[in-house]
């Protein structure tokens, strides 16, 4: 016969339906699913990025002097794509800055945009927030799985060595 195997235990990472359970979770989470779901998300982001080269270059080629052109930010926002203002000359634009085409600055920028390219520039508006959104869903997602996958590794750890005041401290204090 079988016995359950309790939460925390070393035998099992899988969640256990507990009092603590968030209700609109449709049940326990599995490491082997989580783990597909990571893969899953690294894809989905990869596809992205190269949706996002694709976005900034079919821009450049289309409007190779243009005022601003998007491009891809390497922050830890999740905002990847974003329009930078052209810091040439010909555009008055002291220096190089992020903006929103939806924005003040980004509504006087198209302004300066002949109109018969408007709505070229806003078609690829549309692409960069809709890009920005499955990216940073996924992005988001796949940080919350790891950190989840951590935690367990972590607690493996503790159970298997014992306490260890030399061991590393790769967790947050956030939880």
């Amino acid at each position: 016969m079988r016995r359950r195997q309790a939460i925390g235990s070393v035998e099992s990472d899988e969640a256990v339906a507990g009092r603590f359970d968030v209700a609109p979770l449709k049940g326990p989470l599995r490491v082997r699913e989580a783990r597909q779901r990571l893969a899953a998300l690294e894809q989905v982001i990869r596809d992205g990025e190269a949706e996002g080269t694709r976005l900034c270059e079919s821009f450049g080629k289309q409007f190779p002097t243009a005022p601003a052109k998007i491009v891809r930010y390497n922050d830890r926002s999740l905002t990847f794509y974003r329009w930078r203002q052209s810091s040439a000359r010909r555009w008055g634009n002291p220096s190089t800055t992020a903006i929103s085409l939806t924005g003040q600055a980004g509504r006087a920028l198209l302004a300066r945009v002949p109109i018969s390219a408007r709505g070229h520039w806003l078609n690829y508006e549309r692409r960069r927030i809709y890009l920005n959104m499955r990216l940073s869903t996924a992005s988001y997602e796949l940080y919350r799985l790891q950190d989840w996958l951590d935690g367990l590794d972590a607690i493996k750890a503790i159970e298997r060595d014992g306490l260890s005041v030399d061991a590393p401290d790769n967790q947050n204090e956030r939880g």
